[in-house]
This record gives structure tokens, sequence and C-alpha cells, in this order.
């Protein structure tokens, strides 16, 4: 980004194409790690996965900004230190979850609660490490085997007899601890050790209620029907990945560069007055879409429920990206507790429905009404946030 100086042990940032491309590669290495465990997740009770996701995803939320601050001020060591400082202490957060909760909610054998949670843990850890350390073309080369086994694991789920006999159960800790290694090697180089600023600890705090809720909103969708019918939910968000990261860093870009290029205020202004009108106008379309597609559901025979539930399950998750899209942008202007208000909403309207006699019964659909209203109020809340031509923050 213009204007920002690269700190000590830190390479320049690659073009915005290039970004984006290792960016949606970075994160096929946690999707892969889920797709290859799917047979041991499900095998414990659902509160185990949802419980390494809102955890996993808070503490990535934290750690991408404040140790993104920490690695321009000391360098890539300095920040993936901080990164693994702070997953250790979620690894053993849940592990002490898993200890004194109920077997109800984390099965019989405690063992495989825990390396389920810290294997997912530590494969968010290496994505968040490459991020702060600009090592993302590395570790997604490293995260290979994760693919690998995933490959494997649905071959053997679709009938496979020799991809049935791979250990992927045995050989997914390796390939995971792997992809660590690489995506913490500057960790272990000699550099200072820097302590945050009260504003950017207060920032941490807002993005960890940010990142909890955007995982409680996909634990949510996920819930609210049954997991055949709500499993399609996840080709929206994967979709949308890649156009999340080209829209925020386009956003971020052009309104940093105008503070670098413009001559006045008044052009400035009015530079960023078109770039809230293109950014609004990108959010437009999950939003559109999602309501015609949840409308459409109702207009299928009623003797294809299923159908109906896979329609608004399709509709609830391409209204979970665009309230995705809208809570990180606000979070990139530095509007961190708008932007966690606006990730909150849904998991606590979908706690207080039950307490509305007028509401439906029906929990999909409910769900899908409240990610539907969130989504137009974090529209309008972008509007008014992104033509607001002060520096990000």
């Amino acid at each position: 980004m213009t204007g920002l100086a690269v700190g000590p042990g830190l390479r320049r940032a690659p073009a915005l194409r290039v970004t984006l491309l290792l960016r949606c590669a970075l994160y096929l290495g946690p999707l892969s790690v889920a797709v290859a465990a799917a047979g041991l997740l499900g095998s414990l009770p659902w509160q185990v996965p949802a419980g390494t996701l809102v955890l996993g995803w808070s503490v990535t939320q934290i750690l991408t900004g404040t140790g993104a601050v920490v690695a321009r001020r000391g360098g890539a060591g300095a920040g993936t230190r901080l990164v693994g400082l702070g997953f250790l202490t979620a690894a053993a957060l849940w592990c002490a979850f898993v200890l004194l909760t109920p077997t109800a909610m984390t099965g019989a054998a405690p063992g495989r609660a825990i390396a389920v949670g810290v294997c997912g843990l530590v494969s968010l850890a290496s994505v968040t490490a490459a991020l702060v350390g600009r090592s993302e073309a590395a570790v997604v080369r490293w995260s290979l085997p994760c693919w690998l086994l995933a490959a494997v694991s649905v071959a053997g789920a679709i009938g496979d007899t020799w991809a049935a006999r791979v250990p992927v159960t045995l050989l997914l800790p390796i390939a995971v601890t792997a992809a660590a290694f690489r995506a913490f090697r500057p960790a272990f180089r000699r550099t200072a050790t820097l302590v945050l600023r009260g504003d950017e600890l207060r920032g941490a705090v807002g993005r960890a209620v940010l990142g909890a809720g955007q995982a409680a909103s996909a634990v949510l969708l996920w819930r609210a029907g049954p997991p055949a019918a709500t499993s399609p939910a996840v080709l929206p968000l994967l979709a949308a990945a890649p156009v999340l990261e080209a829209l925020i860093g386009w956003h971020r870009r052009q309104v940093e560069s105008s503070l670098d290029v413009a001559e006045s205020d008044e052009e400035h202004r009015e530079h960023v007055g078109g770039v809230t009108v293109v950014t609004v106008a990108a959010l437009l379309p999950p939003l559109a879409a999602g309501i015609a597609l949840a409308l459409a559901a109702y207009q299928l025979p009623a003797g294809v429920i299923g159908a109906r539930e896979g329609v608004l399950a399709v509709a609830g998750g391409i209204l979970l990206s665009g309230v995705l899209a809208i809570t990180l942008l606000l979070a990139a202007r530095g509007r961190t507790f708008v932007a966690a208000l606006l990730a909150v909403a849904p998991p606590l309207a979908a706690v207080t429905a039950p307490l509305v006699p007028s509401l439906p019964l029906d929990p999909l659909r409910t769900v899908v009404a409240i990610l539907a209203a969130t989504h137009l109020v974090g529209l309008l809340t972008v509007a008014h946030t992104a033509a607001d031509p002060r520096r990000t923050s």
C-alpha cells in the first residue's frame, strides 16, 4: 500500500492479483484439513467443530491485525512469534475447555476432541503466520500434503478401495505440523519483542468479538437445518472468498492512494465518493440474490421440502458472505467495533427470536431473515462509513 513503509525483515507485498491467488490457495489449507478429517469430525458432537471454528477464527482475527502491526515495526520474526504465542494460549484454553466440559458436548474420548481442536488451531495458525510474515507462497507449497490427504479422503469416501486403506487420520497431523513449521520459521529469528499500545489492544478486543460473531453466524446457519440441507451454504462462502479479498484490497488501496496523490481535500472527497459508490454497488448483488433465492424457495412444490431447505441454505450462504464482506470492510476502515456489533447481531437475534411469538418457528427461515436484515443494515453502514474521507486505520 502506498505511503506505508516496509518494516525490517519484511518483503514488499506482491501485486494485488497475485496476492488474491495466494490468499485463496492459503485458505484451502484449513479447508482441506477439515475435509480430510470429516470422518473423525462426524463421530464427535457438533460442539467440537463449532467450538474450534469460533475459537480459531476469533484468534485469527485478533492476531492477523496485531501481528501485522508488530511485523511492520519489528520484522516478520516478531510478528510470527506473537502469532505463535497467541495460538499456544488458544490451544491451552481449548484443552481446558474439553477437560472441564461434560462429555455430552465433547464426546466420551476427550483425547479425540483435544486432537481435533489442536489440529484445527494449528492449521489456522499457519495461515495467520503466513499472512503476518508474508510467506504465503511458501506455506501454500508446504500445505500441498494436506490437499492430497483431502483428495484421498474424498476418494475413499466414494468407494475407492486403495484410497480407503491410506491412514489419513494418522498422516494428517504430520502434514499440518509440516506446514506450521514452515509458517513459523521466521519466529526463531532474533528480533526485539514489541509491546502493543493501548489503542492496538482495544482493537484486538474488537477483532476478537468480530471473529467470534462471524464464526458463530456460520455455525448458526449450519445448525439451522439438517446437515444435508445446510451443507450447500458452504459453496457461496467459498466462491465469495476471492471476491472479498479483491473488494477489500481494492477499496483500501483506492482510499489510501488518494491521500497520496490528491491535490486538495475536495479532490480527495470526490475520489472517495466514487469509491463508495462502487463499493456499495459490489455489496448489493449478494443481498438481492439471497432475498430472491429465499423467495424462490417457497415457490417450489410443497412435496420437495428437502429442495426448499437446500435453496434456503444457499440463500443464507450468499447473505452470510455479504455480511462477512461488510464486517471485514468496516474493520479494514478502522470501524472495528461497528463491525463487531454487526457480526454478533445474527447470533444474538437468533437467541432472542424464540421469545417473539410472531416470528416463524422454522429455524432456517428465521436465520435467513436475520441475515438479510443484518446485510441491509450493514450495507447502509458501509455507505455512510466508506464515504468518510479520513485515513483508514
